[in-house]
């Protein structure tokens, strides 16, 4: 096989039969800043992601959409019902617990817009319920839970007549929304300044969501923004923090994976893909880039979207991620897209008169769910919802697997099973572990021998 540079042909040669793939299009956030107001850019904006979105009503199905609450999915929604004579039925997943549930701002874009609207509970156990279904058609190993959710939906969506929905994915990535973004443009102004005793508390106003991290101390905060040199002249400058943190899920392997794994360099790997123009670009830009083309297709909008819908043989269509919407974005200027730190300033500019002033003014929150505590009850024992548990996770299956260091492994376990409060890397790090060992069993997938 014959690899050419990024954006060129890829010629392939199987069993001497030659098959080209071109790349057609691809990402650019080259700037085209042609003096327009703000609102000239709003308007522009408007339009095409209006006629993204008539364009993904053409059906010979009824449509629907997706309300997660949250500025995306209420726009497209507002979009249909303001400028459509598409009859609109909406779609939520609510939760029990109060930190994951949005509810409150669903119901006001339903009274705002008044769609006809249908929504689900997911409790804490029917994710751990849901879960083995989950890796069955995500068909690769988790570090959330947050599809189990999305299972249930689809599935509300299909007993309600529906096959397709109109959903908000890809705004963030194309128009500023990550609390990543935010983070990012922080850190790089605190290299500046390391010895401030008051900017590490603005973590606590980024993510207000997080409990855990509202309890850390000063000196947590602190050690999370340490930035050395190297760190700013990196590429991947913005998601260092969670890439470091992911990689720590390493730690769960046995001593014969790791070897095998030792001699992967993924960033050097990633760095040979980046395109020409990428240093030229704004450094919100290369965040975007970097989320558009990492997280959002591996996960985003497989793992967690698409599978899931089609378990219930659902399609989802996605206006944010039309063509033409991506090339307007891209080549926005930054300072549209995040003015300051508001995200998504140039979205809430175009649709002020579509959603509800309160969805326009809420905090950013992304989609989460309840974790590791979905499959343990009280004392510690597997959820009535998730019996197998116990199954996967003995010493014996850890051990069968051939993939964990199993001390490591069952530390976590016995840690996860006492039911204290736990950070985020616990919490993915058990969600990796029990999703793979899901998988392994689904599939009849074993590696085998011990570790």
């Amino acid at each position: 096989m014959q690899e050419l540079p990024p954006g060129h042909n890829v010629v392939v040669d199987l069993a001497g039969q030659s098959v080209t793939v071109v790349r057609y299009w691809s990402l650019d956030y080259t700037v085209h800043d042609t003096g327009e107001s703000e609102q000239a850019r709003a308007d522009a904006l408007f339009s095409v992601l209006l006629d993204a979105t008539r364009l993904r009503l053409r059906a010979d199905v009824p449509v629907g959409a997706y309300l997660s609450g949250g500025l995306d999915s209420s726009v497209i929604a507002g979009l249909i019902a303001r400028h459509t004579s598409t009859p609109l039925e909406t779609f939520s997943v609510t939760f029990d617990e109060a930190e994951y549930d949005e509810s409150g701002f669903q119901r006001d874009v339903v009274t705002h817009l008044g769609t006809r609207h249908r929504s689900i509970r997911c409790s804490t156990a029917e994710i751990g319920g849901q879960f083995s279904d989950v890796v069955w058609f995500s068909e690769t190993p988790l570090v959330r839970t947050a599809a189990a959710p999305m299972l249930k939906l689809a599935g509300l969506v299909r007993d309600s007549g529906y096959k397709v929905v109109l959903t908000g994915e890809g705004s963030d990535e194309m128009l500023g929304g990550y609390d990543l973004f935010k983070e990012a443009k922080i850190r790089r102004f605190w290299a500046k300044h390391p010895s401030s005793k008051l900017r590490p508390l603005l973590l606590k106003r980024l993510y207000p969501y997080m409990k855990n991290l509202q309890a850390q101390p000063e000196a947590y905060l602190r050690a999370f923004f340490q930035i050395g040199d190297s760190d700013l002249q990196s590429p991947f400058f913005s998601h260092l923090p969670r890439w470091r943190l992911t990689q720590q899920l390493g730690s769960l392997f046995s001593r014969d994976v790791s070897a095998q794994l030792a001699g992967h360099d993924p960033l050097e790997e990633l760095r040979g893909r980046l395109p020409a123009a990428f240093s030229s670009w704004d450094p919100l830009a290369q965040a975007q880039y970097l989320e558009a083309t990492i997280l959002l297709p591996g996960y985003i909008l497989s793992s967690q979207g698409d599978r899931m819908a089609m378990g219930h043989s659902v399609e989802g269509r996605l206006p944010f991620l039309d063509v033409r919407v991506m090339e307007l974005a891209g080549h926005l200027p930054a300072t549209v897209k995040m003015k300051v730190l508001d995200e998504k300033h140039l979205l809430k500019v175009a649709s002020r008169e579509l959603v509800p002033r309160s969805v326009l003014k809420r905090h950013k929150q992304p989609y989460r769910a309840p974790e590791s505590q979905s499959f343990f009850g009280a004392g510690g024992t597997p959820s009535a919802s998730a019996p197998w548990v116990e199954e996967l996770l003995n010493t014996s299956a850890l051990q069968t697997t051939g993939l964990w260091d199993v001390p490591a492994a069952e530390k976590l376990v016995a840690k996860v099973r006492r039911g204290g409060p736990l950070g985020v890397k616990d919490n993915m790090a058990f969600v990796f572990l029990l999703s793979t060992q899901l998988l392994t069993e689904r599939f009849n997938a074993t590696v085998g021998g011990t570790p």
